[in-house]
């Protein structure tokens, strides 16, 4: 028999020698180090996570008004001033909440905060802020090493915010009341010209105000009322006086002295004597021929007292007149000296309308030269009055709106409420044992799965192109 050495000698493994050389085989794989390495480090992190520093959280929520406002003011003689403050959402390309997230989260509303806790702005840590969709709700998150110092952060970003937003408003006051200055000084500048325009055209003018030209022409209308009306009365009194003359047989100036011989009593002694005469003849002659020595007397007495009538008359109103006013006896005849005196009233009555007609006339006339210089400056007055109304209503009303658009300090930063006060945590937010076990389960389960495809990617690999 020829020995074998044991060391060359064939041995038929058994299943326990098969087992330990599977665990063998699996113990000497890299990819249970790896595991183990990964296993090992995902345990670290979660203990240093549970270890760190606990975080409390503070929230608040803000919220914004979802309506505008409006207003208007009427002021007498001035006009109408309107302010209306538009919705902060009416736009859709517009959305004041972003605006307002980048605001809480700036450098200069955290700063502000910080210094209020007495913190540097590393230290204060950023906010984080959650815009609430198809809302005006903003939620502000705001961490702490306790819950204490996480309430007071909050409370000190909100009041920051509001201050900053205070600021902005007020530098926007302040820019929009140097506009407004500049703007209304240019206004004014343009009232004062048109004032002292209007005050050198009524200073060189006749016309002063539109209501002189309105009463000129109140009073030509009623002069030429007047006229029109003493016209008529004159055509009236003229027909009067021609139908007395017709009627007398004299003329009005005839009729005038009429009168003034039967005021004469030398002349009224002569007709006295010539109707005794002409009297006495005529009884004489009744009785007696014509050649009697009694109507011869009586004849010549009568032709004598003919002749003294005819002299008296003739001299005073000259001998045109006297042959038709020597006879005439009104008192024998009462009714004729009313007629008489009748026709003198009328005919003097005629010419003080003649008088007053020609005066109105020529007054008339005047005025209508008066009242066309006027019209000419009127349209001048119209012209610069206008213009000085224009100015100043575009003054007063430019001064009226801008006002009121100041009385508006929240048009372009929409006012901010508090919608939820800042809670003041009493648990801690940070580190989380659930979250620590979760992460670490999840570690595991990704690092497991990791080695488990990579120690099988050549089986798995062979699997895959058998079945393709």
């Amino acid at each position: 028999m020829i020995a074998v050495e044991s060391y060359k000698q064939l041995k038929i493994p058994t299943d326990e020698d098969i087992r330990r050389g599977r665990i063998l085989q699996v113990l000497r794989s890299p990819y249970l180090f790896w595991a183990l390495i990964s296993y090992f480090l995902i345990t670290c992190m979660v203990i240093i996570y549970l270890k760190k520093q606990p975080v409390f959280s503070s929230e608040m929520a803000l919220v914004l008004p979802g309506s505008g406002s409006s207003s208007s003011v009427q002021i007498d003689e001035v006009g109408s001033a309107k302010s209306q403050t538009k919705s902060p959402f009416s736009q859709a390309s517009f959305n004041p909440r972003v605006n307002y997230k980048e605001m809480i989260k700036s450098r200069a509303v955290i700063e502000a905060a910080a210094n209020v806790v007495g913190v540097s702005y590393e230290e204060f840590s950023m906010p984080k802020v959650l815009l609430t969709q198809q809302t005006s709700i903003i939620e502000v998150t705001l961490n702490g090493p306790s819950g204490s110092r996480a309430y007071d952060k909050t409370w000190a970003l909100y009041n920051a915010f509001q201050d900053h937003l205070d600021q902005l408003r007020a530098d926007e006051a302040l820019r929009r009341d140097q506009s407004i200055i500049r703007v209304l000084d240019q206004y004014r500048e343009r009232l004062n010209q048109t004032r002292k325009a209007l005050i050198e055209f009524q200073q060189r003018a006749l016309l002063i105000s539109q209501d002189q030209l309105d009463q000129v022409m109140a009073q030509v209308s009623q002069l030429h009322g007047d006229i029109l009306y003493a016209k008529a009365e004159q055509d009236s009194k003229q027909n009067q006086v021609n139908q007395l003359s017709y009627d007398l047989g004299v003329s009005p100036d005839v009729a005038g002295k009429a009168f003034l011989l039967q005021t004469d009593t030398q002349f009224m002694g002569h007709i006295k004597e010539l109707d005794e005469s002409a009297k006495l003849t005529s009884e004489y002659l009744s009785m007696w021929g014509r050649n009697h020595p009694k109507i011869k007397a009586s004849e010549k007495r009568l032709k004598k007292a003919e002749q003294a009538a005819f002299k008296r008359a003739a001299l005073l109103l000259g001998n045109s007149n006297a042959n038709m006013l020597h006879s005439i006896n009104l008192s024998a005849s009462p009714e004729r000296a009313s007629l008489f005196r009748q026709l003198i009233d009328s005919y003097a009555q005629l010419k003080g309308l003649d008088a007053r007609v020609e005066k109105m006339e020529s007054s008339y006339d005047r005025e209508q030269d008066r009242l066309k210089i006027l019209a000419r400056e009127a349209k001048e007055l119209e012209r610069l009055q206008r213009d000085h109304s224009l100015a100043e209503a575009v003054y007063t009303s430019a001064a009226a709106d801008l006002e009121a658009g100041k009385a508006d300090v929240f048009a372009s930063y929409p006012v901010v409420q508090l919608l939820a006060s800042p809670t003041e945590p009493y648990k801690k937010t940070s580190p989380s044992l659930k979250i620590a076990v979760l992460g670490a389960l999840v570690g595991y389960i990704f690092v497991t799965a990791m080695i488990l495809i990579l120690w099988q990617r050549d089986f798995l690999i062979s699997k895959l192109l058998n079945r393709s």
